[in-house]
């Protein structure tokens, strides 16, 4: 593909190239991990010259942080309409999963390059994925406790961290799953699973 020269001052223009570039990213992530991924692939991907990176995002990482922050918004949106429904805490635990179910790129990404990683990539992620669950989560169970649902002794902090290894662990830790558990992708993709979760937590937070 041709690349695109100069750098256009319609807004939409820019914008239109900057959703380019953060899509080629996620692409390029089905491939290889962020660390092989040059920015001459990044700009071949995107049918942009390798400058417009810089242009737009400053570096490479700082495209694939815009990547970051893009999913975040999109996810978090995603759960706004939860604390309405009839069932916030089982409505939270499939739209997790669905997300995961959607996103296994992004995982190998975030273990790969991001977690524990220092840097701007790793301090960035943090802040649009853990700690913006820290601040949503603890909430919606508070809120579990406060109609008569969860018991009021839990720390809901507590609470939301373990949900959340339950609902993480069987993807962040594939080989394990799969190797000596016998627990396979179909399985945690499946329904069935996603209601597994919710009863094994529901069961040891409601109030009897």
């Amino acid at each position: 593909m041709k690349a695109n020269r100069g750098r256009p001052s319609d807004p939409g223009v820019q914008q239109e190239r900057k959703t380019r570039l953060i899509e080629a990213a996620h692409n390029l992530l089905a491939e290889k991990s962020f660390r092989n991924i040059t920015i001459r692939e990044l700009a071949s991907e995107a049918g942009m010259q390798s400058a417009m990176i810089s242009y737009y995002f400053g570096s490479k990482e700082g495209l694939f942080i815009a990547l970051l922050e893009d999913l975040s918004t999109q996810h978090f949106s995603s759960l706004e309409h939860l604390a309405d429904s009839d069932e916030p805490l089982k409505g939270f635990i499939f739209a997790t999963l669905e997300y995961l179910r959607g996103s296994r790129i992004m995982g190998r990404f975030l273990i790969d390059d991001v977690v524990g990683q220092p840097g701007p990539l790793g301090e960035r992620f943090m802040e649009l994925f853990p700690k913006r669950m820290k601040a949503f989560l603890p909430k919606l169970i508070t809120q579990e406790q406060n109609l008569g649902r969860i018991r009021k002794d839990l720390n809901p902090r507590w609470a939301a961290f373990s949900l959340m290894n339950m609902l993480l662990m069987p993807f962040f830790a594939e080989p394990v799953r799969e190797r000596a558990w016998d627990i396979s992708k179909q399985d945690v993709n499946s329904p069935q699973w996603a209601d597994h979760i919710y009863q094994m937590f529901i069961q040891g937070v409601e109030e009897k």
